[in-house]
């Protein structure tokens, strides 16, 4: 397989080649325009030319007389068909010629010359190059009495075109050569960034995340590839670390139950005559701690199906109705001061399931957090275009140290039944963005907790789709 060349030597070459085809194209303008000048030169200096024949020639009486001016003429011009100077072939009606030049070969190619009379025209005269020619006839009256051809080698002006093209094609040999250089170091500086982009791939890929390109150029595409790339790399990042930060709480977090149940069935099995109370204490306990691995298993497999993007099935639900379901059933939990607030529909598109789920932990959270006789309120509200569920306790609070951290996986304060966070609000919130939607909490230590989720409005239901359902 043939080698690939490097992407800033595709596109040095790019850039050499339009330079060169640019260049190009301004050489052959220049050379064109030269050469029209030059033509006009020699068109002016034939028309010279001709004006002199012609006050020489004129007032002939007849056709003698017209030959005798001509040959005149000729005898005066004695640098005619030599060097630079001009020819001249004068063709008489009579079928005679008179020529300033023994050269037949060149009398032929200007009488050859077919063109609009006056009109210069160039054409190739073998041994001569390129001439210039204009033919003028001459007429008394009405009656034709010879054509004048006169043509002008054009050897000089090819030489000055000649002696132009030269330093054109080595200057511009020089800029591109000089161009390619000078490109190669700019895209070579330009393309930095993206070389850092592969060193920095190559050493994540060996698993370095903490490496980043830390561009600091402009923002150009470049730039933003760059600070694109450094973005995906810290949420790469993030989500390792969040990850086994979850592998580890969850594996302590099991194996502690599982350490107690293996723990009292040991007891039971060393201890095969212990009486009926001391047996059920020891199965209540490990049922406990089974029920706890349960809750926790199920916690983990809901927090997997959401973070995986797993929203579940959405439906229109009024807010007010699923909260009614929820505080029916808290009220069973423990005794406290239940309050239920909101009476107007709220309307959301959500998973009644996965919400419920949300707000149950919610209100077990807040069980957690206070005591016989507190205060819970539920409350469902429409504030500012969202709608707003509210969890609100009169409990012991959360110190503000805390509160940042509520949402963590198995966030603790202190002692084991100290625990603020946990799955259960880390589902909530993964519930809550799910849904377009956040959560956010606002305590004071002894001063009670509020946790408030907001989620978008549905949209208005089509005219007549009420009665559809009904």
């Amino acid at each position: 397989m043939a080698p690939t060349l490097s992407l800033r030597v595709r596109l040095t070459l790019i850039w050499s080649a339009v330079s060169l085809v640019v260049l190009l194209g301004l050489e052959l303008v220049t050379i064109a325009t030269l050469n029209a000048q030059m033509n006009g030169t020699v068109d002016r200096d034939l028309a010279l030319e001709a004006r002199q024949y012609q006050q020489t020639v004129a007032g002939a009486s007849d056709l003698a007389d017209l030959r005798t001016r001509a040959q005149d003429f000729l005898r005066q011009d004695s640098d005619s068909g030599s060097g630079f100077a001009a020819v001249y072939l004068i063709r008489f009606a009579d079928g005679s010629r008179l020529t300033n030049t023994g050269d037949t070969v060149l009398q032929a190619t200007m009488a050859a010359v077919a063109s609009r009379p006056g009109v210069p025209v160039t054409t190739h005269a073998p041994r001569v190059g390129d001439i210039r020619v204009v033919t003028i006839p001459v007429e008394q009256g009405t009656r034709h009495l010879a054509d004048v051809s006169i043509a002008v080698p054009l050897s000089g002006v090819q030489s000055t075109v000649d002696a132009v093209l030269g330093p054109l094609v080595v200057g511009n040999a020089l800029l591109v050569g000089a161009g390619a250089v000078l490109a190669y170091v700019m895209i070579g500086r330009t393309l930095a960034p993206v070389r850092r982009i592969t060193t920095t791939a190559a050493g994540i890929s060996e698993g370095d995340l903490g490496r980043r390109i830390g561009y600091r150029g402009p923002r150009d595409e470049i730039g933003r590839l760059a600070e694109t790339f450094d973005a995906m790399v810290s949420r790469l990042q993030r989500g390792f670390e969040q990850r086994q930060s979850f592998y580890a709480l969850a594996s302590h977090e099991l194996r502690t139950p599982l350490t107690i149940v293996k723990g009292h069935l040991e007891l039971l099995r060393r201890e095969p005559r212990q009486n009926s109370a001391e047996i059920q204490e020891t199965l209540d306990i490990a049922l406990k701690e089974v029920d706890r691995i349960s809750g926790d298993v199920s916690d983990m497999l809901l927090l997997g199906r959401m973070l995986l993007g797993h929203s579940g099935r959405r439906r229109r639900v009024d807010l007010v109705e699923i909260l009614a379901v929820i505080y029916h059933k808290a009220r069973g939990l423990a005794t406290r001061e239940w309050r239920l607030d909101g009476t107007e529909p709220v309307p959301v598109m959500a998973d009644p399931e996965q919400l419920g789920r949300a707000l149950l932990n919610l209100v077990t959270n807040a069980l957690g957090h206070t005591g016989d006789g507190d205060v819970i309120r539920l409350a469902a509200r429409v504030v500012g275009g969202m709608a707003e569920i509210e969890v609100a306790d009169s409990g012991h609070g959360i110190p503000a140290e805390h509160l940042p951290h509520v949402f963590d996986p198995w966030y603790r304060a202190g002692r084991r039944d100290e625990k603020v966070g946990g799955l259960g609000l880390v589902i909530v919130r993964e519930v809550a963005v799910a849904h377009g939607g956040s959560v956010h909490a606002v305590s004071a230590a002894g001063e009670g907790a509020t946790f408030t989720m907001r989620l978008p409005l549905a949209a208005l239901e089509p005219a007549g789709s009420a009665a559809l359902d009904a």
